[in-house]
């Protein structure tokens, strides 16, 4: 399986890979449908710190998996928070200028609104 990733449940903006270069889109929480919280890097395979948060045992949870931006977590519960929808670019292959965007406008109001803004400045 490719890159993937998600968008943060509060501020929905792109969790992106680690391997991007981009700390503050990658530092996250983690929280999982069981009530654990994982913090880290989030490396675009679905784990952060290495800590695997697609499965558990037989079963495969990451369409519930909650990713929060380190800087938005205030330390909600898995219940407070909304989805975390999937990031449309896999976390990876947007372009610098949407990612510029994003670093200087900050939070979108909504998922709408982040998609709006993907397919202006994403060169998709």
């Amino acid at each position: 399986m490719g890159f993937f990733s998600k968008c943060c449940a509060k501020s929905h903006l792109p969790v992106l890979t680690k391997y991007r270069e981009v700390p503050l889109l990658s530092n996250v929480v983690a929280l999982l449908p069981s009530g654990e919280i994982v913090r880290g890097m989030y490396d675009g395979y679905g784990r952060v710190d290495d800590v695997e948060l697609r499965e558990r045992g037989a079963d495969w949870i990451w369409p519930e998996v909650k990713l929060v931006l380190a800087i938005y977590y205030k330390g909600e519960t898995y219940e407070q928070l909304g989805p975390s929808g999937n990031e449309l670019a896999q976390g990876y292959f947007m372009s610098d200028r949407f990612l510029q965007y994003c670093m200087k406008r900050g939070s979108f109001k909504s998922r709408a609104e982040y998609e709006q803004a993907f397919k202006k400045y994403a060169n998709w």
